[in-house]
């Protein structure tokens, strides 16, 4: 018993150091375990860093490789088309001032580039387009749409022919070649007057004259020659009046006019021409009744010649 009380006292403190020894080396190995977890996140999150980094500046290369092809797109482009747009063909029918008095003004038809020189315009981000200031003020005066898929074929042209920004004629083009253009002569934001064309010649003009959105003036070209003009001089959405022309002629000489007097879509009054002097009138007898009633005859009776309509 006391060999045991003696050796208990000797081993205790030995024992009490020991355990401390243990405790530290296994605190020791836990913080070491902890913070190699924590080196290992630390890693992997940087790694993260590292790879995002590389793809934001990948992205910016790429982006900065396709702004030089459209930049070198749009410079090409721009060195292989002509400055001016398409030639349109049946420019004669703006020369109407020119014409006899039965026959109005054609409108403005003339294109935007005319006698200008392009001014420069920064290229656009999409490729069939092409953008020019054709007075060089710095406003875009010509946009010219191009297929994609034929980048040499205009498919469309839109034109400020005021030079001030705004659009106020469209032009369309099928397989290459003019098909219509729409002008707007009233500064409204929408066609007003209508070119038609075929084989590069204009076969027909339509006009809303009342800004009411109807057809009140139509002409039809053979040949690219005026041939002959429909109106409605009353405002009511119906053609009443009528014009021949003789496409014979260079010159656009009237031959014949018709009028219908009571609106019912057929004329009642016929009044012939040679060299623009009037040579004979026919009427109905509705046509003659109403001159009568209108006191409207301006030729001689024996100038006007009756003439019975069926119906009438």
């Amino acid at each position: 018993m006391e060999g045991a009380f003696v050796g208990l006292n000797i081993g205790g403190p030995f024992g009490g150091a020991g355990g401390f020894t243990l405790g530290l080396l296994t605190g020791l190995i836990t913080a070491e375990s902890h913070y190699g977890v924590v080196n290992a996140q630390i890693q992997s999150e940087q790694e993260k860093d590292r790879q995002l980094e590389a793809a934001i500046e990948q992205e910016l290369q790429r982006q900065s490789g396709f702004e030089s092809q459209v930049t070198q797109a749009s410079l090409t482009s721009g060195g292989t088309t002509q400055d001016k747009p398409v030639e349109l063909p049946g420019e004669q029918a703006s020369a109407a001032t020119t014409a006899p008095a039965g026959r109005p003004a054609s409108g403005n038809i003339a294109v935007a580039s005319v006698n200008k020189s392009p001014g420069s315009i920064p290229p656009t981000q999409f490729k069939n387009v092409e953008v020019k200031d054709i007075d060089g003020d710095g406003v875009p005066d010509l946009w010219t749409y191009h297929n994609p898929r034929n980048p040499g074929e205009i498919v469309r042209q839109e034109e400020s022919t005021k030079y001030d920004g705004t659009v106020d004629a469209w032009s369309y083009f099928k397989d290459g070649k003019l098909v219509r253009r729409d002008v707007d002569t009233r500064g409204q934001g929408r066609p007003d007057t209508i070119f038609y064309y075929a084989d590069d010649k204009i076969v027909r003009e339509e006009r809303d004259e009342s800004g009411t959105g109807r057809i009140s003036y139509r002409a039809i070209y053979q040949n690219g020659r005026l041939a002959h003009v429909e109106k409605d001089t009353r405002g009511e959405g119906k053609i009443n009046f009528w014009i021949h022309y003789d496409t014979n002629d260079s010159k656009e000489i009237i031959i014949k006019d018709e009028t219908d007097m009571n609106g019912d879509g057929v004329a009642d009054l016929w009044t012939y021409y040679e060299n623009g002097r009037v040579v004979r009138r026919d009427v109905s007898a509705l046509g003659l009744e109403l001159l009568a009633k209108q006191e409207q005859i301006s030729l001689p009776s024996d100038e006007v010649k009756q003439i019975q309509v069926p119906g009438n």
